[in-house]
């Protein structure tokens, strides 16, 4: 195991010894499907994005959101060429490192759509929906870990589902009151149902819902 996590990595440069094992732990395909820990920060981070449009307008959300695609474009252009891998292996998952990582892309698509929606539908049904997808997925694997019971055919947790509806809820709440209750349940049964790309199906599943409870209660 030690031999695994690579002393090596000091060559490079200096770590905490945690997050040295972090990256090896979240390389190795031995270790099966676990969340990372760092990635799922910067995916809660995303929280801030409605928020920005609604204290300060969609065009500072929609600057910010530019700056996290110039950031990630540049990430993966310098990817190929990066030898630290165990940094990369704080954010990416295995099967991107050789690849395009198309979920972060679709992540930050996401908020690009529903910004430019909150012009054409109730602005705060769009930020809620944006709520879910940052705190309510990326959440839900960090409960998760200490979960017990399984979902049915998966590795996500009740525990981890449940925790990501109150979370959402809560600071959704701000955006839509109870309404926010009636997408966080629709986003997170999206979430344990799809396995891939769920960055792209799960703000839409709470939006969609979100609109249909508007209209009907």
């Amino acid at each position: 195991m030690y031999d695994y996590i690579g002393f090596p990595i000091a060559n490079y440069i200096r770590l905490p010894a945690r997050f040295q094992m972090m990256a090896a732990y979240n390389n190795n395909p031995l270790c099966g499907k676990k969340p990372l820990p760092l990635r799922k920060i910067v995916h809660m981070s995303g929280v801030a994005v409605p928020f920005i449009a609604d204290i300060y307008g969609r065009e500072y959300a929609a600057l910010a959101l530019a700056g996290a695609t110039i950031i990630f474009l540049i990430m993966e252009a310098i990817k190929p060429a990066e030898k630290i891998r165990y940094v990369y292996g704080l954010l990416w998952r295995s099967r991107e490192k050789e690849v395009f990582a198309l979920d972060p892309l679709f992540y930050i698509l996401s908020f690009f759509v529903l910004i430019g929606l909150s012009y054409f539908v109730d602005a705060g049904i769009c930020y809620a929906s944006m709520v879910v997808l940052a705190l309510g997925d990326g959440v839900a694997p960090l409960i998760g870990r200490l979960g017990r019971l399984r979902l049915p055919g998966s590795f996500k947790t009740v525990e981890g589902t449940i925790g990501g509806i109150i979370l959402s809820s809560i600071v959704g709440f701000y955006f839509v009151g109870a309404l926010a209750v009636i997408g966080s349940v629709a986003g997170m049964v999206t979430e344990c149902s799809i396995s891939r790309h769920d960055n792209l199906f799960i703000p839409f599943a709470a939006l969609v819902a979100m609109l249909l409870g508007n209209t009907l209660f």
